[in-house]
């Protein structure tokens, strides 16, 4: 039927997919051993929830439970919204990808390639929900003494999380042809997702009061996917069943308008041009192409040619930049604790000023051979030398650092709030980590290349600096910017001050001095090490 997937088909294609997803996931040491982690957390929600879901059923058989209806409807507006929203921001990401395209669109129906991915997300969704929820609904009848209650539950909470997940697919290939066809929404797409990224951190880890949520869930919770809540207690309350109908359906009603709107989004998305985002280009091009002529005039053509191009690398493919934001997960905890106290910890300006470093360092230059891809033999034949081909990646490195870095640096700084003394050399020593950083990765990285590519989801893949060069150069960066970081500390300044016939700010400026010191006799034996490497270098 024309607008609706073969079921056979869709089948094939979904039940090949998932061994696919499979066979890349049990394949991958690292990405097996997370899934065995997070399977043991699971079996440990899922038997809290069991025990939980018992004693519901005890209180709701004794009848001590008032509300039932609300939390009832709230439970069923929450489950369709999670699974709605992830599934959607899924399919707008890699999940509405397909793989070798050209091969699969011209062979394929793209109806049935729609109805293969709604049956893998329907298996994903399946494998994590679908043993807890049958233990749920098992433990919640036997608490009630009621087997309607949860076989209902358990058949109610099925077709809510279906309906959801068709919902998520077609609102997000909407979202994804509208992606497609509209410049001004791909120009930008990063900032968005990176918008969404940052709201989920801030609910998971700041906003933690569920209350937030509950206008939301009881506006929901009046709509039909509220009422399909309210089915386990048609039995003790005869005048739900209207609404109860009524959800249902609406789940039969809608459920193929959702898959026929699908299928025809993802059908544009995938046979449509792709718009340009020349606005945002542009002006990337524009700007980019005046700072490189004013940095000739400092470092001459070739070397401003190389910051241009890794600038322009990064601006062009930010995901080549993903593997440094994992260790900023390690200065949530207190971003958490400014959001909730409204108080800036010492230790944070510490933290920002050495994990920018390392983050600018190794998303820039810790990978100089391996970055350049296909074009490592133009650019080994170009002449330009290694210590100018570097110079490049230390001043797009450095510049990176000191329009972010050192003003957050300097901000946080500001709010704790230390001394005027100690900003300043906060901000010393901040730029000597980023100047002294950013040449201590060029020679490590280029001691220690990396050319194949990784993978980094299911379907993108980069190339990343090796583990051996992540580990030398993490390890000595924060060698060297410990003096310097630790004399900031004001307790650590004080103890040290009392130790030796020193004041507090001696002591601050001789640790500044000596990390600025440390790192750029490091960075300098390691860039003169990655020059000669290049100069030497034979394919």
């Amino acid at each position: 039927m024309n607008g609706f997937p073969e079921p056979a088909h869709a089948l094939l294609i979904g039940r090949t997919e998932v061994k696919r997803r499979l066979r890349i996931l049990t394949g991958s040491p690292l990405q097996f051993g997370a899934i065995i982690v997070a399977g043991l957390f699971l079996l440990a929600l899922a038997a809290g929830g069991t025990f939980g879901a018992y004693l519901f059923g005890q209180q709701l058989a004794a009848g001590t439970i008032s509300s039932i209806a609300r939390y009832a409807t709230w439970a069923s507006a929450g489950a369709f919204l999670s699974v709605a929203a992830i599934t959607c921001l899924r399919i707008v990401g890699e999940g509405g990808e397909i793989d070798h395209p050209a091969g699969m669109l011209t062979t394929v129906r793209h109806e049935d390639i729609v109805g293969g991915i709604l049956v893998t997300e329907l298996t994903g969704v399946a494998a994590y929900v679908l043993l807890p929820l049958f233990a749920a609904s098992t433990a919640l009848a036997v608490g009630a003494k009621s087997v309607f209650i949860g076989v209902s539950v358990f058949v109610t909470a099925v077709a809510v999380l279906s309906f959801a997940a068709l919902t998520g697919h077609a609102l997000g290939y909407v979202l994804r042809y509208a992606f497609v066809r509209s410049a001004f929404l791909a120009a930008h797409k990063t900032k968005l997702a990176v918008a969404v990224f940052l709201a989920y951190l801030y609910f998971v880890t700041v906003q933690q009061d569920p209350s937030v949520f509950l206008p939301i869930l009881t506006a929901l919770g009046q709509t039909p996917m509220g009422w399909l809540g309210l089915t386990p207690l048609v039995l003790q309350d005869p005048t739900s069943l209207t609404l109860v109908l009524g959800g249902w359906a609406t789940i039969i009603v809608l459920g193929p308008a959702l898959l026929f709107v699908a299928t025809a989004a993802a059908g544009r998305a995938w046979y449509a041009d792709e718009v340009s985002p020349t606005t945002e280009h542009d002006r990337g091009r524009g700007t980019t192409t005046v700072s490189a002529g004013v940095l000739e005039r400092y470092v001459g053509r070739p070397t401003a040619w190389v910051a241009r191009i890794s600038v322009t690398r990064a601006y062009r493919a930010p995901m080549k930049l993903v593997f440094v934001l994992y260790p900023a997960f390690f200065i949530i905890s207190p971003i958490v604790q400014i959001a909730q106290t409204g108080v800036v910890p010492p230790s944070v300006p510490i933290l920002l000023a050495v994990y920018g470093a390392w983050a600018v360092g190794a998303g820039f230059a810790l990978n100089p051979l391996g970055d350049e891809g296909a074009m490592l033999p133009v650019t080994l034949t170009s002449g330009i030398t290694g210590d100018r081909f570097l110079l490049g990646l230390v001043v797009a490195t450095t510049g990176a650092g000191t329009i972010v870095v050192l003003p957050l640096t300097l901000i946080a700084g500001a709010l704790v709030p230390l001394a005027l003394t100690q900003l300043v050399f906060l901000a010393i020593t901040t730029v000597a980590l980023l100047i002294g950083g950013a040449m201590l990765a060029t020679g490590i990285g280029c001691a220690f290349p990396r050319f194949e590519s990784v993978r980094i989801s299911r379907s993108r893949r980069v190339v990343a600096p090796s583990l051996i060069a992540f580990a030398i150069y993490s390890l000595v960066l924060v060698l060297v910017a410990t003096p310097g970081m630790v004399t900031q500390v004001p307790a650590a300044a004080a103890v040290l001050s009392h130790a030796l016939p020193l004041s507090t700010p001696v002591i601050r400026a001789l640790g500044t001095l000596l990390t600025a010191t440390l790192v750029a006799l490091c960075g300098l034996v390691s860039y003169r090490g990655g020059a000669r490497t290049i100069d030497t270098y034979r394919l």
